[in-house]
C-alpha cells in the first residue's frame, strides 16, 4: 500500500537525517506523480503527502483541477518552456525548474497580473549533460540576482538532477556541490535565510541527498511503484 511506502520513505529519511545530524522535519517529500494516475495520487495525499510534483503540464492539467486538496501544494518539477509559463502558473504553486531569465520574466508577469506570488527555484545543471535542463553553476548567481528583482516571484532556493547512477554514492558529489553553491550564495547575500531550499534526490539516491542537505526529495517509484 502507498501508506506503507510513505512510512518507509519517511523512516529512511529520518535515519539519513540522523546520520547527518539533521532534523528530519527539515526534509519534505515531493511525490513525483509522472505516469501514476489520479487514484494513486489521491491515496498518497490520504497517507499524508502534502506536495505533489508533476513533470508535464498536459498530465497535470488532466487531473489536477479535480484533485486540488486543502493543504496540498503542487510543484512543477519538469522542464518548462517559456510559452507555457501562463498555463504553469495556473496549475502550480511552485516552479522548481527555472533556468532562464526570460522564463522568470514570463512567470513574473503572469503572477503580477493575477496579484499573486509564485514560488520558484533555480535549476542548476551540475553534470554538464546536454540532455538535462538547468544552467551551469557559474551562471546561477546572476540568475538568482535577476529573479530576486522581479515582482510577484518568491525565490525559494536551488534544484538539481545528477546523472543516473546504479550506485547512489556516485551522486553524492553533485548533491554536495549544490549545497556548497547555496552556502556560497547565502554568505554573499544573494540568497537569504528563507531562500534555503535544496530540491535534490530521487528514489534511487534520496538518502544520500538528505545526508548532503536536501530539504525536498522528489520520490516516485518508492511511493507509487511502477508507472502505468
Amino acid at each position: 500500500m502507498i501508506s506503507e511506502n510513505v512510512r518507509a520513505v519517511r523512516d529512511n529519511i529520518a535515519r539519513a537525517a540522523e546520520r547527518a545530524g539533521r532534523n528530519p522535519e527539515e526534509i519534505r517529500i515531493v511525490a513525483a506523480a509522472k505516469g501514476q494516475g489520479t487514484e494513486k495520487i489521491t491515496e498518497a495525499v490520504a497517507a499524508g503527502i502534502s506536495i505533489i510534483g508533476h513533470n508535464y503540464l498536459q498530465e497535470a492539467a488532466a487531473g489536477l483541477e479535480s484533485m486540488k486538496a486543502p493543504g496540498v501544494t503542487y510543484h512543477m518539477i519538469g522542464h518548462l518552456q517559456r510559452n507555457k509559463a501562463s498555463k504553469a502558473f495556473d496549475l502550480f504553486d511552485v516552479i522548481e525548474t527555472v533556468d532562464d531569465a526570460r522564463l522568470a520574466d514570463a512567470l513574473s508577469r503572469r503572477a503580477h497580473a493575477q496579484s499573486k506570488v509564485l514560488g520558484v527555484m533555480i535549476q542548476a545543471n551540475l553534470s554538464g549533460e546536454s540532455q538535462k535542463s538547468g544552467i551551469p553553476a557559474d551562471e546561477v548567481q546572476r540568475l538568482a540576482e535577476y529573479v530576486r528583482g522581479l515582482p510577484a516571484i518568491r525565490l525559494m532556493g536551488l534544484m538539481t538532477m545528477p546523472p543516473f547512477f546504479d550506485e547512489p554514492e556516485r551522486a553524492r558529489p553533485f548533491f554536495a556541490r549544490l549545497r556548497e553553491l547555496r552556502e556560497k550564495l547565502m554568505s554573499s547575500g544573494v540568497l537569504c535565510a528563507d531562500m534555503n531550499e535544496l530540491s535534490m534526490g530521487m528514489t534511487g539516491d534520496y538518502e544520500v541527498a538528505v545526508e548532503e542537505g536536501a530539504t525536498l526529495v522528489r520520490i516516485g517509484t518508492a511511493l507509487f511503484g511502477s508507472r502505468y
